[in-house]
């Protein structure tokens, strides 16, 4: 067993000593892209600019392969750590003489590959601290308690333990593509965050000469917190098997997907009403907004300026590119102290720009000029499947502000998937954001069509009350049996149905109808008996109810 270890510690060596390579190889990236961009500017013939376009090809595959080598590298550094214990715990058991097979239950914990080789990035050691700490422990078993209550969680909502929030922020970074590249804080209570505007030039003079004042705009984002939330299905097996590890992962995980997801729709185009407010919803505004605070400074009006539209769609290659990149060079980088741009759009846009950056190398080889990279001007391509189609937009998203104000929480019930045997559990937390500055920014269609302006986000039907129908029965005049009924406040174009019973029907909003719901149509008269109850419903575009009302039932004898 000694042997193993050894050989183990050998290959973890050699382990070591690749990912020192892959990162010495990195560092060496911001340099030859540098060198590629000042490539790219001195290109004159077709011929300089052939060669730069595949050394930018060979760049960028060169990068993204020593990417996923690195990331590689450290999975199976983690697992040939885990081996390691795996074995030194094997030897100590067989010199104390345990019987071969029988393991504790947090060493048949680690038998599962995943979480024995990653836990969200942690090492063996570094999980293994973070699942021993006191407050970790207690917030788990303080999961555990909240299946089955279905009453009464008062006083059972769970505040998240610091160090599992930092692991939950980190993990968000994997569902959320954009939180990672807009500027983001931590904040408590309503506060203001301080922008400074464009950066001043220092003026030079003599070693003893006076200094000049520089001129600095400053002015200010205030900023609320809005609750952004997700719910966490988990096994009530789970609950009851004694597994930190997977009970920990499914909680983080599932709430950074919830949130991840929700932040980037907010990030773009949040309207600010009880959510951020996006970029594009401030590139849009034709006069300063609800949103805008008194100390933002001047609201400027960008609706002409930094939403465009191109018709590029007939166009390929150079010419084509000619156009987008004329458009999206609007987004001004000097407010980025990063100047790096991000471009969003969605997958068929991305497949499509791809396919007109399509070129022939020397070989006669069919390549791609860009891969994530947007051509000349330069920035990541992110895939975000909420943007329409022959559409781009971003800038410099580090000119955008997003802000944490409280932790995450957690609240039980069982009810909802009690037939799948889960409690399901709701997690929320309190966010804000907006753009800090609007000219950092900019949203191109390139099809000759208006860009989007705007999005239908969920709808918060928890939060809003039911609409008023206004429900009327008239005998029919021509057949017995039968009433006329008629539905005022109702949303034109709207689906509506009835339900006939002896007894106005409960309904929730934002619930589905269910069964025994019939299609209501206007001058349609209906049977029904005199001093029933007749209820009408209201349905949404997701078939869910948003107005209700109710008639006795007035027939004709």
């Amino acid at each position: 067993m000694a042997l193993k270890v050894l050989l183990l510690r050998k290959k973890l060596t050699e382990q070591q000593a690749t990912l020192r390579t892959l990162e010495q190889t990195a560092e060496g990236f911001a340099t030859r892209e540098a060198e590629l961009e000042a490539d790219i500017e001195a290109a004159q013939t077709e011929e300089e600019r052939s060669a730069v376009e595949n050394a930018v090809t060979t760049f960028e595959n060169e990068r993204t392969a020593n990417t996923e080598a690195q990331a590689q590298a450290r999975t199976d550094i983690e697992a040939t750590e885990a081996e390691i214990r795996e074995a030194e715990e094997a030897a100590k058991n067989s010199r104390s003489g345990k019987p071969a097979g029988q393991k504790r239950k947090d060493e048949r914990i680690m038998e599962n590959a995943e979480t024995r080789t990653r836990f969200f990035g942690m090492t063996v050691q570094q999980r293994d601290a973070f699942m021993a700490r006191d407050d970790v422990k207690d917030f788990l078993t303080r999961v555990r308690g909240l299946k089955g209550q279905t009453r009464d969680v008062k006083g059972a909502e769970l505040g998240i333990p610091e160090v599992m929030l930092d692991v939950l922020r980190e993990n968000i970074t994997q569902y959320s593509k954009l939180i990672s590249k807009v500027r983001f804080r931590g904040l408590k209570g309503r506060a203001r965050q301080n922008i400074i505007g464009e950066v001043p030039e220092a003026v030079w003079t003599e070693a003893t000469g006076a200094l000049n004042e520089l001129s600095f705009q400053v002015t200010q984002l205030e900023i609320d917190g809005y609750k952004v939330g997700g719910f966490i299905a988990v096994p009530n097996s789970t609950l009851e098997d004694d597994d930190d590890l997977s009970l920990a992962s499914e909680i983080m995980a599932q709430i950074a997907a919830a949130l991840g997801r929700g932040i980037d729709r907010a990030v773009v185009y949040g309207d600010g009403a009880k959510k951020p407010v996006g970029w594009i919803t401030r590139l849009k505004a034709t006069q300063e907004p609800a949103w805008w605070g008194s100390n933002q400074g001047e609201f400027t009006d960008l609706h002409t300026s930094h939403v465009l539209k191109i018709n590029a769609v007939g166009k390929s290659g150079a010419e084509f590119f000619m156009a987008l990149i004329g458009a999206l060079a609007v987004a001004e980088p000097k407010y980025s102290m990063s100047g790096v741009p991000t471009w969003i759009m969605n997958r068929k846009t991305h497949m499509d720009v791809l396919a007109r950056a399509l070129a022939f190398n020397a070989s006669g080889a069919l390549v791609a000029g860009m891969q994530n990279t947007m051509p000349v001007i330069g920035g990541e391509i992110i895939e975000l499947e909420f943007m329409s189609d022959y559409e781009i937009s971003g800038g410099f998203l580090d000119c955008y502000s997003l802000v944490e104000r409280a932790g995450a929480s957690i609240r039980s019930s069982d009810i909802p998937l009690m037939l799948q045997d889960q409690t399901v559990f709701v997690g929320t937390q309190r966010m804000d954001g907006k753009p800090s500055i609007g000219e950092a920014f900019v949203h191109v269609s390139y099809d000759n069509t208006e860009p989007t302006g705007a999005l239908e986000f969920a709808p918060d039907y928890a939060n809003t009350e039911l609409g008023i129908l206004t429900v009327t029965s008239a005998a029919s005049a021509t057949a017995s049996g039968k009433t006329a009924v008629t539905v005022a406040g109702n949303t034109a174009g709207a689906v509506l149905k009835y339900k006939v019973a002896a007894q106005a029907v409960s309904v929730e909003n934002g619930k589905k109808p269910g069964s025994g719901w019939t299609a209501y149509a206007a001058g349609t008269e209906i049977t029904a008996a005199t001093g029933s109850y007749i209820t009408v419903v209201e349905l949404d575009a997701a078939g869910n109810i948003v107005k209700a009302g109710s008639a006795v039932v007035t027939a004709k004898a």
